[in-house]
């Protein structure tokens, strides 16, 4: 899967460190469950009972008998001890440093995923819940790599480590701890089943009362005008029943859990302890080993604690896994581009017997024109008739039948970076980041000069707005341009997209909330500018044909092409240009 292979290549940076990470775990894990290893030596040379251990022996003959028996034992345990924390210490360094690493990484490959999709995958996915659900689930995955996968190594090392001691002791003695663990382990499994839909569905369930609290907030203005808020407190009500029942199932198989569980870990102690009388009545063990076998007891048993949790974070970075690998199974821009070099030089757009496709249905049909180079385009239809489609399409955004080229070569064959190196498409939503506006406008062309910037805002008349702002271009806009009108908005996107020209300028209705006086101003300049550039304009504003060198009028999912005087002839043309005769643009007619 390749959710699987992105995970893993994100450690490909950290494998000494990995290797370090397991050596100390194994050292800890042997370390800590050897400790009471020594306690029994020591309880057994203080009763006089037979017993030997070849390792503590030889760190006892270390001394030569300068030390007494107690304080070499002291020393040992100090020293154990010692190693212990000291490899705690490293192995915290060392798995932090994997975490941050691999975190990085691979919410590095994520976002250059993301931003590599197609866009009617993006698009067709809501790239706010992409994102978002980008961030939480990897924040999931490495929550358990984290911490439950290193809780669950240690538990197993811990479980190998003990079982091996007890099988020295006694082979009855780690048969009963090994029937308890297995017990509990096909209990987690049960659990773990069990969980997984409740657990889904909690999940939906509190994605769908968020969403819904979110709704409300955001449009509150729009609920107490239209007197909704009674109506929207039920929905709320419906919603946040369900979330309580999906709750209370979540508490009902945890409590049956944690129930079953505990009480395998009480009766574990006593019966261990029990045996362990008997076998020491029969000289089969010492006191020493009593004491061993019950502190194994507790050290496993104590381990399946907050198994409910590991096993609830599985379940979540499992749901998380399922979604990252849909993710990386959509559709990547240029995957199937064999040459990605090619260089458009001759800039005519043609368009012959061309079908339009987005979702699967065919949008537009037989399209038969061409657009030369520096040519003055202008795009008309009805609202919803497919304007924007239509130009989206060549930089790459649609799939499309027959053929859309771009001088001799085929839009599909196109690298789409380099498409749009040669193609400015200006959306009518406004991108802007949070920053000021002349970062805003410095994205594309760093290095811009502010006399440059002053020139460009000359130019889309958005310098008298920016100088009504107390730190002018250095002024903060806010998320999404908050403090900016949505006229100001799509000014400033006009002037940052000319900080760079391109050879084919698209505007899709790019001054629909400028108002009348300043739109006339920029179409006026746009349109007398000689910059060696195609313009291609889409727009409700059909009284303004006249100035255009000509005319691509979109309508039943078709397309006529030629000069304003060449469409008159066409009575649909023509009734909707008498229509906007004395619109907005009544300047120019």
């Amino acid at each position: 899967m390749k959710i699987f292979k992105t995970i893993i290549s994100s450690f490909k940076h950290t494998k000494l460190l990995i290797l370090v990470f397991f050596i100390l775990s194994i050292v800890l894990n042997y370390l800590t469950t050897y400790i009471p290893v020594v306690i029994q030596y020591f309880i057994d040379v203080l009763l006089n009972q037979n017993t030997s251990n070849t390792i503590i022996e030889k760190f006892i003959s270390i001394f030569n008998n300068t030390l007494s028996f107690i304080p070499i034992i002291c020393i040992l345990l100090l020293l154990i001890e010692g190693i212990i924390v000291l490899s705690t210490y490293i192995r915290t360094i060392v798995k932090n440093k994997i975490i941050q690493e691999f975190q990085f990484d691979l919410k590095l490959k994520l976002f250059g995923y993301i931003q590599n999709l197609t866009y009617q995958d993006f698009y067709k996915s809501s790239l706010a819940d992409l994102v978002q659900n980008m961030a939480d689930d990897v924040n999931n995955i490495v929550n358990f790599i984290e911490k439950q996968l290193t809780y669950i190594l240690d538990i197993v090392l811990i479980i190998i480590f003990a079982i091996v001691q007890l099988v020295n002791l006694d082979l009855r003695l780690s048969i009963v701890m090994i029937v308890a663990v297995s017990t509990i382990i096909l209990l987690s499994i049960w659990y773990f089943k069990k969980s997984k839909p409740i657990i889904e569905n909690r999940i939906k369930v509190q994605k769908e009362m968020y969403s819904n609290l979110n709704d409300n907030y955001s449009n509150l203005k729009f609920m107490k005008i239209n007197n909704l808020q009674e109506k929207e407190q039920k929905r709320f009500n419906k919603i946040n029943n369900k979330n309580y029942e999906a709750n209370k199932s979540k508490v009902i198989i945890d409590s049956c859990y944690k129930m079953l569980v505990d009480g395998i870990v009480r009766i574990q102690t006593p019966f261990i302890f029990i045996l362990s009388i008997y076998l020491y009545n029969y000289d089969f063990i010492t006191v020493g080993s009593i004491y061993v076998t019950i502190n194994y007891s507790n050290k496993i048993t104590r381990t399946f604690t907050d198994l409910t949790e590991i096993l609830e974070v599985l379940n979540l970075c499992i749901a998380s896994y399922k979604r990252l690998n849909n993710l990386l199974n959509l559709t990547l821009e240029d995957e199937h581009i064999v040459n990605n070099n090619i260089e458009i030089q001759d800039k005519t757009i043609t368009f012959k017997n061309a079908n339009i496709i987005a979702n699967g249905k065919t949008l537009l049909q037989n399209l038969n024109f061409t657009i030369n180079p520096n040519e003055k385009v202008m795009v008309i239809g009805s609202t919803g008739s497919g304007k924007s489609i239509l130009l989206k399409t060549l930089v790459g955004f649609y799939e499309y039948e027959g053929s859309i080229k771009i001088g001799k070569h085929e839009i599909r064959d196109l690298n789409k970076k380099n498409i749009r190196e040669t193609i400015c498409l200006l959306l009518q939503d406004s991108y802007l980041f949070s920053r000021t506006i002349a970062e805003n406008i410095k994205i594309l062309v760093p290095q811009i000069t502010y006399p440059e910037i002053i020139e460009l805002s000359n130019f889309f008349s958005f310098h008298k707005d920016v100088t009504k702002f107390d730190k002018g271009y250095d002024s903060e806009i806010g998320r999404n341009g908050i403090v900016l009108s949505k006229g100001q908005k799509q000014r400033l996107v006009l002037v940052r997209a000319y900080t760079k020209p391109k050879p084919i300028m698209i505007f899709d209705d790019s001054f629909s909330a400028v108002d009348r006086i300043n739109k006339k101003k920029i179409l006026d300049n746009l349109l007398t500018v000689e910059d060696n550039s195609s313009k291609i304009f889409i727009t409700h504003d059909v009284e303004l044909a006249p100035e255009f060198e000509k005319i691509v009028y979109i309508n039943n999912g078709q397309a006529i092409c030629g000069t304003h005087k060449d469409l008159l002839k066409n009575k649909d043309y023509k009734d909707v240009y008498n229509l906007n005769l004395n619109k907005i643009g009544d300047e120019y007619v």
